[in-house]
């Protein structure tokens, strides 16, 4: 993934917990922004609307908070060119 879109991504991310970042939302607790803000449908970096779960956005909220905006960029694959099919001995037998 290219940076200008993982920059976008992130965008997005932070567009969805915003209220919690500047402090505009008028929530009793975290929890109930987290439902609120699950219920609603998001643009995303392609157009297209989307939802999250709960969960989704408390880590976003977590991760902005512990790294700032670079919490937010989606982390790349740790199996990155490595095949998940196949172990090193079948890929040496083909």
């Amino acid at each position: 993934m290219k940076q200008e879109q993982k920059q976008e991504i992130a965008l997005m991310r932070y567009g969805v917990i915003a209220p919690l970042v500047t402090d505009t939302s008028n929530f009793p607790s975290l929890d109930a922004f987290y439902r609120d803000a699950a219920l609603k449908r998001y643009p995303g970096p392609d157009g297209s609307m989307r939802n999250f779960a709960a969960a989704t956005i408390e880590k976003w909220y977590r991760s902005y908070k512990r790294y700032g905006f670079d919490g937010l960029l989606p982390a790349g694959r740790s199996d990155a060119g490595k095949s998940r099919k196949l172990d090193s001995d079948m890929m040496e037998y083909i």
